[in-house]
């Protein structure tokens, strides 16, 4: 999350996230079903202001888009040169 807030060329406002252990504490052994704030992922993106969201559980249609979409930049990124981070905003 650090290279990517110091790389994009916007402000960042809203990241939408599968439910994985790198993302969230949101599934934990004692059955809590929302996120406690503390993982770190969740502690770097309050500390900027950023909404963090996470995809529903069972819902792998909503996964399939998220990586449909990061397909799309890649391809955009990929089919450009950018000379400069003023080229690319």
């Amino acid at each position: 999350m650090k290279q990517v807030k110091e790389k994009a060329p916007f402000k960042i406002q809203i990241v939408l996230t599968d439910n994985g252990k790198s993302f969230t504490d949101r599934f934990t052994r004692a059955g809590e079903r929302k996120p406690s704030g503390k993982h770190a992922f969740d502690q770097e993106y309050q500390a900027d202001g950023i909404e963090h969201r996470l995809i529903k559980p069972r819902r792998p249609q909503t996964n399939g888009m998220v990586e449909r979409f990061n397909g799309r930049i890649s391809d955009v990124l990929a089919a450009r040169r950018y000379t400069s981070s003023e080229d690319l905003e």
